[in-house]
């Protein structure tokens, strides 16, 4: 198997995370954001109580770079070594757009990434359409309805 078909493979495996993930009722924090220039549209919804979050969505409307991303966001808050409140969560938040923002930076935030690195690479303006759901998440946590 070629090394851009894993990748796609890899890449498709994160975008089916989105679509596995219902939607919240009754959110207590939400925000939408477009790509214009592409039409992607991530809707993050997020329960939070006494600044703990208790529930998240990721609905994206988009091309799969920016559902295989939204599917990095669960994958990071589901797995147990990581989880939605820790300080790893919010630091991959931070650091995943950071590390797309550098084209020097080949050093991946997390092997959980590698699908992305195309993008980073070869396809450097469809970068937007994979930090949308990172920066849409980080404007709904800040963004009580």
């Amino acid at each position: 198997m070629s090394q851009d078909r894993l990748y796609q493979d890899q890449l498709l495996a994160l975008a089916r995370l989105t679509r596995e993930h219902p939607m919240i009722d009754h959110p207590t924090h939400q925000a939408e954001m477009l790509n214009p220039s592409c039409g992607d549209k991530v809707t993050v919804s997020l329960i939070i109580d006494d600044r703990l979050i208790t529930a998240m969505a990721v609905k994206v409307r988009g091309c799969a770079i920016c559902e295989a991303s939204a599917g990095l966001i669960h994958h990071f808050a589901d797995i147990d070594s990581i989880g939605m409140n820790s300080a790893a969560f919010m630091q991959m938040i931070t650091d995943i757009p950071e590390w797309f923002a550098d084209p020097d930076n080949q050093h991946l935030p997390h092997t959980a990434c590698a699908p992305l690195m195309p993008v980073k690479l070869t396809y450097r303006n469809r970068i937007r359409c994979a930090t949308l759901p990172f920066e849409a998440y980080t404007l709904a946590y800040d963004s009580p309805i």
